[in-house]
C-alpha cells in the first residue's frame, strides 16, 4: 500500500478466506473467519459502491466509493468502534489518476502520507509513484538504467563513507575509534538512510578485559550512540532509494540492498587510514543488523584484515 514501503505480491498460497461474486464477476461477499472472524458485504449503486465489514458479527467498518463521471472520485471510511472518519480524493487528468489527497492526515507529522503522486510516460504507462515529500515509492526503470544508476550510487556512497568517518574523527576529538557499524534493519529508510554508529576503542579493551564474547565486542549497541551519523549528501539519499524501491519490485531487495552496502565497506575497508590518527590499527566497516552473524564480517572485510583482527583475537577461532 501507499503507506508502506513493501509493495504487496500475488502468491498461489491457498488462504483461509473465501469469496462470492455476482453473475458480472463483481465481489459480493468475502469471509476471513479463522483470522478474525471478519465479513465484508459489498452493495453497488449508479454513483458509489458501499463495503460493510462485521467482525465478531458486530459492524467494525463502512467503506463508500463515489463514482463520478465513471471514475472513482472518493473513498470514505468510517469506524464506528472508534467513532473515527478517514477519506482520500483521488485527482485524474486527461483520464488517468494523477494524485490521492488525504486531506485529514495531520501535515506536520505525516506529510508523506498528505498527498501521492502518480506519474506516467507518453504510453500511458505508470513510471513512478511519489509520496507527499516526493520521495520514490515505485519506479519504473530498464534494466540498463538500474545498472547505471547502480554504479553511480555506489561510487558516490564510498566518498560518502569516507567522509562520514571524517566527521567521526571531528567529534570524538581525542577518542579512538575502532570500527563503524553501518547499521541496516528491514525496512527500506534505514537502507537509503542507515545510521552509522562507531566502536569506541577504550569500550572494546574494556570488553576484552572482562572477556565478553566475541558478539558483543562487535555489537554496535554496546558503545555510545552521541557519534552517530548520517548520510548528508540527500541527492545520493535520493538516488539511493530510488535504486532501492526499484529492488523492491523483486523478492530479493533486502538481499540486493545488503550486498550494496557490503561491497561499498569491503572497498572503502582497503583505504590507508594512516593519516587519521583517531583510527585504531585495525579499524574497519562493516554493515551490522540485528542478529548479525561474525561469520558474515567477511562480506565486508577484506581477507588480509580479517586475518589482523583474528590475529588479535577479535574473531571466532
Amino acid at each position: 500500500g501507499r503507506q508502506s514501503t513493501v509493495p504487496g505480491e500475488v502468491t498461489d498460497v491457498e488462504s483461509n478466506t473465501y469469496y462470492e461474486f455476482d453473475i458480472q464477476n463483481r465481489l459480493l461477499i468475502s469471509a476471513c473467519d479463522e483470522l478474525i472472524d471478519g465479513y465484508a458485504y459489498t452493495v453497488y449503486e449508479e454513483n458509489r459502491i458501499t463495503t460493510r465489514l462485521y467482525v465478531t458479527g458486530e459492524l467494525d467498518s463502512v467503506k463508500e466509493y463515489l463514482i463520478q463521471d465513471g471514475f472513482i472520485s472518493r473513498c470514505v471510511e468510517y469506524f464506528p468502534r472508534f467513532d473515527k472518519l478517514h477519506y482520500e480524493d483521488y485527482i485524474y487528468e486527461g483520464g488517468r489518476l494523477i494524485q490521492v489527497y488525504q486531506p485529514l492526515v495531520d501535515p506536520y507529522y505525516y506529510s508523506h502520507l498528505v498527498r501521492t503522486y502518480f506519474e506516467y510516460d507518453e504510453e500511458g504507462e505508470l513510471i513512478r509513484v511519489l509520496d507527499g515529500n516526493k520521495g520514490v515509492i515505485y519506479i519504473k526503470l530498464s534494466d540498463e538504467e538500474a545498472t547505471l544508476l547502480y554504479k553511480e550510487v555506489k561510487e558516490r556512497l564510498k566518498i560518502a563513507l569516507v567522509k562520514v568517518i571524517e566527521t567521526v574523527c571531528l567529534d570524538l576529538v581525542d577518542r579512538r575509534c575502532c570500527f563503524l557499524a553501518i547499521y541496516l534493519h528491514g525496512e527500506a529508510p534505514s537502507v537509503y538512510s542507515p545510521i552509522f554508529h562507531p566502536g569506541l576503542q577504550y569500550i572494546r579493551e574494556e570488553q576484552i578485559e572482562n572477556k565478553e564474547d566475541i558478539e558483543f565486542i562487535w555489537s554496535s549497541g554496546e558503545h555510545p550512540v552521541n557519534y552517530q551519523q548520517e548520510l548528508t549528501d540527500q541527492e545520493l539519499v535520493t538516488m539511493l532509494r530510488t535504486l532501492i524501491m526499484y529492488w523492491h519490485n523483486t523478492d530479493n531487495w533486502w538481499e540486493e540492498s545488503m550486498a550494496l552496502w557490503q561491497e561499498v565497506a569491503y572497498t572503502v575497508n582497503e583505504t590507508d587510514w594512516s593519516d587519521f590518527p583517531l583510527l585504531s590499527e585495525d579499524f574497519v566497516l562493516f554493515v551490522d543488523w540485528e542478529g548479525l552473524d561474525i561469520i558474515e564480517l567477511e562480506k565486508s572485510i577484506p581477507g588480509h584484515k580479517m586475518e589482523i583482527l583474528g590475529s588479535k583475537g577479535l574473531l571466532p577461532k
